[in-house]
């Protein structure tokens, strides 16, 4: 039970330094921002829990862009498939899942840009990104099972969509509008 005080601060400290590291990533979200903006379509997937971040991120991201442009979950069966000049949004912690990379080597035979949000910048998936957004990790021992990438993961979708809404005069009506 000596544990119970301690852990809540070292998450406010980790969220600290996940929300310190995205205030240094102005040209990563400028280049993402961008990327969004003149992609034909933007496909979005992440796997396991590294996956509620990217679906949370498709979702909303789908609430400011539809009707004019499509946002499709990479997981779902009903999808148009990724194609040239889309936008393939991936999140893996590890950046080793057999699932997500295999959408990195549909992107790369279709000729799609890709953007890989990991916490493991040397990665397989990392190498194969025309943008990589690196996440701090927490110190070892803390957190179950990688659940520090997820909690990062989480804050920059929600940060990034935040930020990327406001820039581009999204209004509030759009993303009720189009939430189901």
């Amino acid at each position: 039970m000596q544990e119970i005080p301690r852990i809540p601060g070292l998450y406010r400290t980790f969220l600290g330094k996940t929300l310190d590291s995205m205030e240094r990533m102005e040209s990563e979200i400028g280049t993402l921002s961008r990327f969004i903006d003149e992609a034909c379509a933007v496909h979005i997937f992440g796997f396991g829990r590294s996956g509620t971040a990217a679906l949370a991120m498709a979702i909303r991201l789908r609430h400011f862009l539809a009707p004019e442009r499509q946002v499709f979950w990479l997981g779902d069966e009903v999808r148009d498939p990724i194609r040239k000049d889309d936008l393939v949004i991936l999140f893996s912690g590890s950046g080793t899942r057999e699932e997500v990379l295999h959408f990195l080597r549909k992107a790369e035979a279709a000729g799609a840009h890709c953007v890989v949000v990991t916490g493991s910048p040397g990665s397989t998936l990392a190498g194969g990104a025309r943008l990589t957004i690196v996440l701090p990790s927490m110190e070892a021992g803390v957190c179950y099972g990688g659940g520090d990438f997820e909690i990062a993961a989480w804050t920059f979708q929600e940060v990034f969509l935040t930020m990327y809404g406001r820039s581009r005069s999204v209004p509030d009506g759009k993303v009720t509008t189009n939430h189901v």
